[in-house]
């Protein structure tokens, strides 16, 4: 990884040209993508889980340990 630029240390004629020559936008835009991915993934899995422990403790799996495990599990999705 690169350490930061000091830009008072060069030449302002530097600087513009590494502003329009450089890498630009894609990779920012590429990392904004990877991390909506990432998102769209997380709530995929937490609408699963949630479903899960819905079906559980309310047709399978009664009484004071189906609550206990739903509460438990209840900060996960948060």
């Amino acid at each position: 990884m690169e350490s930061q630029v000091d830009f008072g240390a060069l030449p302002p004629e530097i600087n513009s040209a590494r502003m329009y020559f450089g890498a630009g936008a894609a990779p920012l835009l590429g990392a904004a993508a990877a991390w909506n991915d990432i998102a769209v993934e997380l709530s995929t899995a937490a609408s699963a889980i949630e479903s899960v422990i819905t079906r559980l403790s309310s047709d399978q799996w009664l009484g004071t340990a189906s609550l206990s495990m739903a509460a438990a599990a209840q900060p996960l999705l948060a």
